[in-house]
């Protein structure tokens, strides 16, 4: 269980990392994004960190369905995903991107905090 931690917080890191710096070239027009690992290194980082999940929650014998908190990350995660993709690929203006990719991050760091209190209401 502890490897699958590791591997799942680590995982994590680096999807945030990949995702904030995807963010600044986006934002700044860097030819960096039209670089083939900017495009792979994402899918790979976040399948491992799925993967991670996945393997923790069923180690711990956690479901969606026993523990509320679970559940509201998993709907903060479609948010965030819908967020990114609204900022990496449906966003017209540059404004837009910028406003979706602070909501993506706002809500990642929702997750974080949801994941560390076990509270989805944060009020502890």
């Amino acid at each position: 269980m502890l490897a699958s931690k590791i591997i799942h917080v680590g995982s994590v890191a680096a999807s945030y990392s990949l995702f904030f710096m995807r963010g600044i070239w986006l934002l700044r027009g860097s030819p960096v994004m039209l670089r083939r690992w900017v495009k792979i290194a994402p899918q790979i980082v976040d399948s491992v960190l799925l993967a991670s999940a996945i393997s923790l929650a069923w180690q711990l014998d956690y479901s969606p369905l026993n523990a509320p908190w679970l559940a509201a990350k998993l709907i903060a995660l479609l948010l965030y995903i819908g967020l990114g993709m609204l900022a990496f690929r449906f966003s017209k203006t540059r404004k837009m991107r910028f406003v979706a990719w602070l909501g993506a991050q706002a809500v990642f760091f929702y997750i974080v905090a949801v994941a560390i209190t076990h509270d989805p209401l944060l009020s502890n």
